[in-house]
């Protein structure tokens, strides 16, 4: 990580059966400032230690010795206690990733991992349990309250807690990503510019411009090699990484936002003549916003470097676009687009 290293408040959990890797794990969370409260070696012992040491986080192998694993006690830990888990394991294949899924963890590391990667998942877990309790405490305010000055003051910290935690998730994505740094910001800024090319109001692209940030939150849970090599993948990988949609939006739906965040980011891969994913919808049942987000995505992806190919230049990824326009794409929204890029003028 580099620079002095800060000491968080935050206390964390090691359950690992094997001690050579617990020690050395807890070496690189020290290292990184984080309190180990305690270990444990079996899923027993974990839920036992849970409920006196109580943790802020909990580091989970999901493969332990003893007739409870990992996913089993996460599990009860999640039905008794609000700490959040995340998931250690050298383990990819579908029938583990099924089961952890439905524990609701708060993201997996696969090993080997390195000190950057578990900084930017934890942290990443932490700043996100620390929002959903703000937005329980808003939700109750709402419900006893009416609307009023402090209220409303309430709201705008709920909406500035909406924005950290979403660069978080951005930055987080783009660690683990094949990404470069800034990629949400730049397929923001192109949905942006192409919605206000096209007249939505205001509104939709303050929304549309949120879930340009987090449509494809739910790539921290995909094991690294998948999301590396997306552009090239085939068969049962293939298959897993189509999932990512409907994996965002089972993430976002259960966030209160005003505007449809986690629709736009289920339908972003949808095409214009049904031939997308997860559901094969077409035509204009896709948002309007989750048409201009797939076009917004697809130039970007095609203007930067990328592991299995260099960055297109712009005339050459506009007329990519254009190539699917009416097929993969809505034409309306490939017209604005190219309204917007082609005009020399608005530069």
């Amino acid at each position: 990580m580099g620079g002095e290293v800060v000491m968080s408040s935050e206390k964390i959990m090691v359950v690992e059966d094997e001690w050579i890797v617990a020690d050395q794990l807890c070496m690189s969370l020290k290292e990184l400032g984080y309190t180990v409260c305690s270990t444990a070696s079996t899923g027993y012992e974990a839920i036992m230690k849970v409920e006196s040491d109580r943790p802020d986080l909990i580091l989970m192998d999901i493969v332990l010795k003893g007739r409870m694993d990992g996913i089993e006690a996460a599990g009860r830990i999640n039905s008794q206690f609000n700490i959040p888990v995340l998931y250690l394991t050298a383990h990819t294949n579908q029938k583990y990733i099924e089961r952890a899924k439905q524990t609701n963890p708060f993201g997996y590391l696969v090993k080997p991992y390195n000190q950057k990667e578990l900084y930017a998942t934890i942290e990443m877990a932490l700043h996100k349990h620390r929002a959903d309790k703000e937005i329980v405490n808003s939700e109750m305010i709402l419900y006893k309250h009416r609307v009023d000055k402090e209220t409303k003051d309430h709201l705008d910290r709920l909406t500035r807690c909406y924005t950290g935690t979403i660069k978080t998730f951005s930055g987080a994505i783009e660690l683990r990503g094949p990404y470069a740094a800034g990629h949400h910001q730049r397929v923001a800024e192109f949905a942006h510019a192409i919605a206000k090319e096209m007249g939505l109001p205001d509104f939709s692209v303050e929304g549309l411009w949120l879930s340009a940030q987090v449509y494809d939150i739910s790539l921290v849970n995909m094991p690294m090699e998948i999301v590396r090599d997306s552009g090239k993948l085939t068969g049962v990988n293939l298959t897993m990484y189509r999932t990512y949609p409907q994996s965002s939006y089972d993430i976002l739906k259960e966030v209160y936002f005003p505007w449809p965040v986690a629709n736009i980011a289920l339908q972003h891969r949808e095409c214009w003549d049904g031939s997308g994913f997860p559901r094969g919808i077409k035509g204009e049942d896709i948002l309007i916003e989750a048409r201009i987000l797939a076009i917004a995505d697809a130039l970007e992806d095609l203007t930067s470097h990328r592991a299995f190919r260099n960055a297109f230049p712009l005339k050459p990824a506009l007329d990519e676009i254009s190539t699917h326009r009416g097929s993969q794409y809505d034409p309306d929204v490939v017209d604005a687009c190219l309204r917007l890029f082609n005009d020399e003028e608005r530069l």
